[in-house]
């Protein structure tokens, strides 16, 4: 069978979460890949589910292509946990105490609970440790469980060619936090029109050994209108997983901050109204028009969009509403640190 991200899995599921031995035999199979990296004092620093895939022969863990000199084997562990218990529950946790474990399935054994709050909590510090706290594998490394996308949601699915379409630019693209995240990191001066850049890791590598040379660092360059917009088509791609299962809050932080951050993120917020109301949308075709700059520095850029999108309200599994949403926004687009996020978005018609 072709490799297939978890990520991509969940989403087939329509969020309706794994059985206990199948996110058991993930962990088991990834903490025991995690372990080769941790046993030499390094640290994965990706670990989410986009890139743990299942394939023919188990879990895989995708190696990072560019190790975060700040990653450390403990924070590996959190974030196996956080994929875990999004599977196990179809709801990524959204703080370290315990209450994610109000929406496991009946019959999940206290092993397995406590084993992932600790994990989440950061009580272990390299994949050893919790390998020798899970129970023994019921299965052996190299056996799958498969798991099935039981309700598949075609029309739902981020088309990979259109993500790839609104990014193709001189922009970063880091395939995390369970799903594509967009990061505008600009430094100097970027070539452009060269496609896509794939980056394994949330945070650039920085630092290294030997002599080093002192450089004048290069001043940073204003936010271009062609960059702009393609942020704001990326969020609009990234609104299927955030405003619908599995509620990807992880995904939403690496687009927006600010006022903008906080509307969504907070309880009883968009998304946390949402999962208790059982609601999510469903986005169809769209465009986008830029009509305006209001304004542009090194750190900010404002700017108004035309978007015209078809939009799908469901609750409890069914079609309550459908309509196409047309509205002039205008989007607050500050740089933090060398990533550019949606500070703020009104409706400005």
């Amino acid at each position: 069978m072709a490799a297939i991200s978890y990520r991509q899995i969940l989403l087939e599921r329509d969020g309706q979460p794994l059985s206990e031995s199948q996110v058991t035999t993930l962990l088991q199979q990834v903490l025991a890949q995690l372990q080769s990296y941790h046993d030499h004092q390094q640290a994965h620093g990706d670990v989410n589910l986009s890139t743990i895939h299942q394939t023919s022969q188990g879990c895989f863990l995708a190696p990072p292509t560019r190790i975060s000199p700040t990653a450390t084997p403990q924070q590996d562990v959190v974030a196996l946990a956080r994929a875990a218990i999004t599977l196990l529950t179809g709801y990524p946790p959204t703080k370290v105490d315990a209450s994610w474990q109000d929406l496991c399935p009946a019959g999940v054994t206290p092993l397995l609970k406590q084993t992932l709050q600790r994990m989440l909590a950061g009580e272990f510090f390299h994949a050893g440790q919790v390998l020798a706290v899970l129970a023994p594998a019921a299965l052996a490394p190299t056996e799958v469980m498969p798991v099935l996308a039981t309700r598949p949601q075609p029309d739902a699915r981020p088309s990979q060619g259109v993500l790839l379409l609104i990014l193709g630019l001189s922009l970063g693209v880091i395939v995390g936090g369970g799903a594509i995240l967009f990061v505008l990191s600009r430094p100097g001066s970027m070539p452009s029109d060269q496609g896509t850049q794939p980056v394994a890791t949330p945070t650039p590598a920085s630092g290294g050994g030997g002599s080093k040379v002192a450089v004048a660092p290069s001043p940073p360059s204003v936010l271009t209108e062609q960059e702009a917009l393609a942020l704001v088509e990326a969020w609009l791609e990234a609104k299927k997983t955030i405003f619908a299962p599995p509620y990807d809050l992880d995904l939403a932080a690496n687009f927006l901050t600010g006022p903008a951050w906080h509307d969504v993120s907070k309880p009883n917020g968009s998304v946390d109204w949402l999962r208790k109301n059982q609601v999510y949308y469903r986005y169809g075709d769209k465009q986008i028009r830029l009509l305006r700059v209001l304004s542009s520095t090194p750190d900010q850029m404002v700017l108004d969009v035309a978007i015209q999108e078809e939009l799908s309200m469901y609750r409890q599994g069914r079609l309550r509403q459908r309509k196409i949403d047309r509205d002039t926004y205008r989007f607050d687009l500050r740089r933090v640190e060398d990533t550019w996020k949606i500070y703020d978005r009104r409706s400005v018609r």
